[in-house]
């Protein structure tokens, strides 16, 4: 797949087959996906994947805090949005209930929603990406631009992927789950899995802002 096309055709999935990925795929897109740039090329970057029955115990111990609304503590604090950046982040989710049939006023519905994404929407595997803690801010963009790297090179491999804040909100859940060391400071987590092409939530596409809106040019 070209660069371009895989740009433009990547987006976020939420409904995958129970078809899990073979170790050997895994292994070969997270080599690949390790030629993803970094400050100095200090790579600062861990992984753990998960699958199978550690797949399962972990989505439920995580959908189990989420439907108990337990207070999220991720390493990295959840943002205050603001302004248009709240507006953008609103207006996508308004967009994805109208689009799933999901009403305003339907509670119910909106906590299944908000619990299937803590089942990282129910992908058999898992990519947690972590650093050491406290090395610099730095590593932190290092880790962002790997997790983009991966997400596009799945799409050579057939797969389609969502990272998810969701799955790093508990992260002594986490921790326990994966033998994850406190040192570690856990930053994305990316469900990971072939697309259900047919699901209707993976119909749905997020917008994004035209070009003036964010974009300034000098000696042009």
């Amino acid at each position: 797949m070209e660069i371009i096309e895989a740009i433009n055709s990547r987006y976020s999935v939420r409904a995958f087959k129970p078809d899990p990925v073979p170790r050997h795929v895994l292994e070969e897109l997270l080599t690949v996906s390790q030629r993803s740039p970094s400050w100095a090329n200090t790579q600062t970057w861990e992984f753990t994947v998960v699958g199978g029955s550690v797949m399962d115990d972990l989505r439920k111990a995580l959908a189990d805090r989420a439907f108990a609304q337990d207070a999220r503590n991720a390493d990295i604090p959840y943002p205050e949005w603001t302004g248009k950046y709240r507006e953008r982040r609103s207006r996508n989710g308004y967009r994805l209930y109208e689009h799933m049939g999901i009403a305003r006023e339907d509670v119910e519905k909106q906590l299944d929603w908000f619990v299937s994404m803590y089942r990282f929407f129910d992908a058999p595997n898992a990519i947690y990406i972590y650093t050491e803690r406290d090395i610099s801010d730095w590593a932190i963009m290092n880790v962002g631009l790997m997790a983009q790297t991966i997400s596009l090179a799945a799409l050579h491999y057939g797969l389609g992927s969502i990272m998810l804040a969701a799955g790093v909100s508990y992260p002594d859940t986490v921790r326990q789950k994966l033998d994850i060391p406190e040192s570690k400071q856990i930053l994305i987590s990316i469900a990971i899995g072939y697309p259900d092409a047919d699901a209707r939530v993976n119909k749905f596409r997020t917008e994004r802002a035209p070009l003036s809106e964010l974009c300034s040019w000098h000696g042009f």
